[in-house]
């Protein structure tokens, strides 16, 4: 099984033959399904940004889809900035692409709603891996963090669908958490409450001034810390701009791959293709 840090680090380390002012089309793209969340994270543009709510058109998805396979295009997350689960259609949704030549179709989720009423149909669906974001250590932080106390329920949740998977080889189950070098006994603490039930558990470092710490708990964030955070100059050139794309539930794609900002929005897919998108002299 291929780890999910190998398949990340396949798009975040923009190959040569993709700096390039018309770079091939990508191998993997994602699509929002919804805006909706069903959590308030303090991290979120979803949170401290106004945005319309919604969820994508199936048959413009079912569209896009077909466009993706029939160009070349190899892996679909069908996930963006709103949480997957709150949209009922999502197994019928998998097993479209997988039924079309999609070869990798893999979800992110923050699993409050992976209970295995959902799980079940999405295993049946062809999923290729499912990924849950857990990012606070406890039910009291989660809280503070997330908005929602949901921690003892995620990790409910996360338990059952590795008990569900059972020794099938797919999907894979992975784990993410984010990660401050000044705090590393948080991700530790995750680390060793998830370990037993996921494929892969890794860290994601945040951009930006601020870092995490225990402040942040108390929703505060120090803009002093103790090891120099990554800024956002550190991730330039952006690989969201040359290697994996992304398209909003209205149909809009983006060139950014953590802000729902209509400035960034380069095409309305509505009314192009994606080849014509992705070449298009705004995107250029």
């Amino acid at each position: 099984m291929e780890k999910i840090t190998e398949r990340v680090a396949g798009t975040s380390n923009i190959p040569a033959e993709y700096l390039t002012e018309y770079p091939p089309i990508p191998k993997s793209v994602k699509i929002e399904l919804t805006s909706r969340c069903d959590l308030q994270c303090v991290f979120c543009s979803l949170t401290y940004k106004e945005r319309a709510t919604g969820d994508i058109n199936g048959d413009f998805l079912f569209r896009l889809l077909g466009e993706l396979s029939e160009i070349g295009v190899e892996e679909v997350g069908l996930f963006w900035l709103g949480e997957p689960m709150l949209v009922s259609a999502l197994p019928e949704y998998v097993a479209y692409a997988k039924k079309i030549g999609i070869k990798y179709v893999f979800i992110t989720t923050n699993g409050r709603l992976a209970t295995p009423k959902m799980i079940t149909p999405l295993m049946e669906s062809g999923i290729d891996s499912i990924k849950f974001s857990i990012n606070a250590n406890n039910r009291e932080n989660y809280l503070k963090l997330c908005g929602v106390d949901a921690f003892d329920k995620i990790i409910s949740n996360l338990k059952s669908t590795w008990e569900i998977r059972g020794n099938k080889e797919k999907p894979a189950i992975y784990a993410s958490s984010i990660f401050d070098p000044n705090n590393r006994e948080i991700f530790e603490e995750i680390h060793s409450r998830v370990k037993p039930y996921v494929d892969e558990h890794y860290p994601l470092r945040m951009y930006g001034k601020a870092t995490l710490s225990e402040q942040l708990y108390g929703v505060q964030l120090t803009s002093e810390p103790i090891i120099k955070p990554r800024s956002l100059e550190d991730m330039l050139p952006c690989w969201s701009l040359f290697t994996l794309p992304h398209i909003s539930y209205e149909g809009h794609l983006s060139a950014c791959y953590c802000d729902h900002d209509p400035r960034l929005f380069m095409a309305d897919l509505n009314k192009v293709s994606f080849e014509e998108a992705w070449h298009s002299p705004k995107l250029v």
